[in-house]
């Protein structure tokens, strides 16, 4: 009991990696295994885990799910039974574990199969907690309403939720507050806390997740129906009933109470959280100043000693296993973070000339640790001033580097960013930098999107075109017209109609990208001080959004000479370095599927079937063996032109095919010349640009 009173829930997680990885990889380009693991620690101690799958065929997902301490069970490939090999062994080995270990109070099954729908039922029946974790495409609704709890993994790696109730035949939120509440007064627990609330709407549906709403905590999806719940804070517990309209108020009530101001120092501790926040939303966690220093130092000692040009992501691997055997967790947990600031550092130089976790490191000799910890530090400022945040040096300096640390740490951060050209001075903080901004609409790949964003027409407001942003010489503090607000409300109708309108969701995309292009170029020399500005990487966004709807509405209608240019830009956008890589990411796979296949389509041949779900290297190797020899060589040269722009996913896909090379009897086969045929042509045009 002492145990169980200490850690929590008992858990035991069963993965079926082929399903939930699958699925991830055709929708998001990844399966993100931390992800899943970290929300499960939250709900207790984690006692069994294991995954089952064809291992060969996931080996890079083995080091993530061994740092994990999942237990890996090999279910080998052999013909069409392979995926009710899986289902049988993981429902087993669950059974077996309910009367072998009857510790176990909560059972995790992480697929969205509908196969397990039966299991969960016997798990149910014998007393069991149960969890299913997948993806809203590949999950059945059986599946779903079976689990005490159901989440979907894309409310766990997205970084902007949308509302999906209505997609998913959700009941409405207000309806499951109120009955929520009703169950509670009647069991006389009103005030309920917020946490007792939320297990009795999940004694309603399952599938209550407030991510699905849109909301990025439950605290959140409470307070947008204030209308509805009285929320109260006790200490810091937060209770929740039913709002009842106040009587009217008496003619000698008591005027209001006066609160005391907030002083200074409470000011400043929540801007500094609202800092730590927002780089943590931005996937840019703020790792401690020592344990920076000291990765860091570890990083250039590991790359100046070792005999080869190592990638950042075979440094990462020798770091993480450096520390695991010193057993120094804290370290090996930055690490992700780490190389993250080195790559968008600019301070490293890569074979190819373009920055990507995969590319061979160059000139290492030459970096120094005092000047490349200066380049990473400043990678925060200029996230937040990208982002649009308010920088205030003697506010962010504690977050960076400390409670005592010197605000003029952070100055010389800026002072640098200003010298490269990157920021400016702008209303008592800092701004992205009108440079930045023309480097980026001067980028070539870009120059047929930047062309649409200029004579796109506005939307109207009240029957006239809305004026793009422009500074009031009457009103020099203000803006009048469309603004940031306009660009994001068209920005999410687009991401509406993407699925069912491509020409009236790129219509937005790129209406968004040209208000919020305005508004940057307005805002510089006219924001009050500390007001948050336009977000820079929002531009990106929009623009890359725009890029991957023009070029799909260009495939359908089968106008394959347009999609072309439009799929090049949005892969010039989709770049490792950039801040704007977290969001885009998962669009890459599907979008990669699709520009290869332009090979068969330009020239009228067939192409594979479940194009987007697929993963982007197989199409890549049926399209370079097609039966038809030129079909072939036209997707030779469209990788040429891909590798111009984005050699990172040039990289990516030889890596992938390398990956699905089987050593035995495999060797030697047709499949097997096809993937070193393709592989070998990838190797080639890599080592072409990185001679360059």
């Amino acid at each position: 009991m002492e145990t169980r009173l200490n850690h929590g829930l008992q858990i035991a997680v069963f993965m079926d990696f082929e399903n939930i990885a699958t699925s991830a990889e055709a929708t998001l380009g990844d399966f993100d295994v931390n992800a899943v693991m970290d929300l499960l620690r939250t709900r207790g101690r984690l006692l069994i885990k294991r995954a089952y799958g064809d291992w060969g065929r996931y080996q890079r997902y083995r080091r993530a799910m061994l740092e994990n301490g999942i237990d890996l069970f090999q279910l080998y490939t052999v013909g069409i039974q392979q995926k009710n090999r899986a289902d049988v062994r993981l429902a087993i080995d669950a059974l077996e574990t309910v009367f072998t270990r009857p510790n176990i109070d909560l059972y995790a099954i992480v697929s969205g199969d509908s196969d397990f729908t039966e299991l969960i039922h016997k798990l149910r029946d014998h007393g069991k907690y149960t969890i299913g974790i997948g993806l809203r495409a590949a999950t059945s609704d059986l599946l779903r309403r079976a689990c005490d709890e159901f989440i979907f993994y894309e409310t766990l790696v997205s970084e902007e939720l949308d509302d999906i109730s209505d997609e998913l035949r959700l009941p409405e939120a207000r309806d499951l507050l109120h009955r929520a509440l009703g169950v509670a007064e009647q069991k006389g627990e009103v005030p309920v806390f917020a946490g007792r609330l939320k297990q009795i709407i999940l004694g309603i549906d399952p599938s209550f997740n407030e991510a699905n709403y849109g909301f990025q905590q439950f605290r959140a999806f409470l307070e947008a129906h204030q209308d509805l719940v009285t929320i109260e804070e006790q200490g810091l517990q937060v209770y929740v009933s039913l709002h009842r309209p106040a009587p009217p108020a008496a003619a000698s009530a008591l005027p209001p109470a006066v609160h005391p101001a907030v002083d200074q120092s409470f000011r400043e501790s929540s801007q500094g959280q609202r800092y730590r926040s927002f780089l943590r939303e931005a996937n840019l966690r703020v790792v401690e100043p020592g344990t920076r220093l000291q990765v860091l130092g570890d990083f250039l000692t590991l790359i100046q000693s070792h005999p080869d040009s190592p990638s950042l992501n075979t440094v990462a691997d020798l770091l993480k296993d450096r520390y695991d055997a010193e057993n120094a967790l804290t370290p090996k947990f930055a690490v992700p973070e780490m190389m993250r600031l080195l790559i968008m550092s600019e301070a490293l130089q890569f074979a190819g000339g373009q920055a990507s976790n995969a590319a061979p490191l160059k000139r290492v000799a030459e970096l120094s640790l005092a000047p490349l910890a200066m380049a990473c530090d400043a990678v925060y400022v200029w996230r937040l001033v990208e982002g649009g945040v308010p920088v205030f040096a003697d506010q962010l300096a504690p977050v960076l580097f400390g409670a005592e640390a010197d605000q003029a740490r952070v100055v010389v951060l800026c002072e640098t960013l200003v010298e490269r050209g990157r920021i400016v001075s702008s209303g008592g903080s800092y701004a992205v930098s009108p440079a930045q901004i023309n480097r980026l609409l001067e980028r070539n790949e870009l120059q047929l999107a930047v062309t649409d964003m200029a004579r796109v027409a506005l939307p109207l407001a009240n029957g006239e075109p809305m004026s793009p942003v422009t500074a009031d010489p009457a009103n020099p503090a203000g803006l009048r017209s469309a603004g940031p607000r306009t660009a994001e409300n068209l920005f999410r109708e687009a991401s509406d109609l993407r699925q069912r309108d491509f020409a009236g969701s790129a219509q937005r995309y790129l209406q968004a990208a040209r208000i919020q292009l305005d508004a940057l170029k307005a805002t510089i020399a006219i924001v009050k001080v500390g007001q948050s500005r336009p977000g820079f990487d929002d531009l990106k966004w929009y623009l890359a959004s725009y890029c991957s709807v023009k070029a799909g509405h260009s495939f359908v209608t089968g106008d394959y000479a347009e999609a072309e240019p439009y799929y090049l830009a949005f892969f010039g956008l989709a770049q490792e370095s950039d801040s704007v890589w977290p969001r885009i990411q998962r669009l890459v796979n599907p979008m990669a599927s699709y520009f290869f296949a332009l090979a068969g389509k330009q020239l009228g041949e067939s192409v594979p079937p479940n194009l987007g779900r697929s993963p982007a290297c197989q199409v890549a190797l049926q399209i370079h063996n097609h039966a038809q020899p030129s079909v072939g060589a036209l997707w030779e040269d469209l990788m040429e032109r891909l590798a111009t722009v984005n050699l990172g996913l040039v990289r990516q896909a030889h890596r992938d095919l390398i990956a699905m090379i089987k050593p035995g009897p495999h060797a030697g086969s047709d499949d097997a010349l096809r993937i070193e045929h393709t592989a070998a042509f990838l190797a080639d045009l890599i080592a072409r640009h990185e001679a360059e």
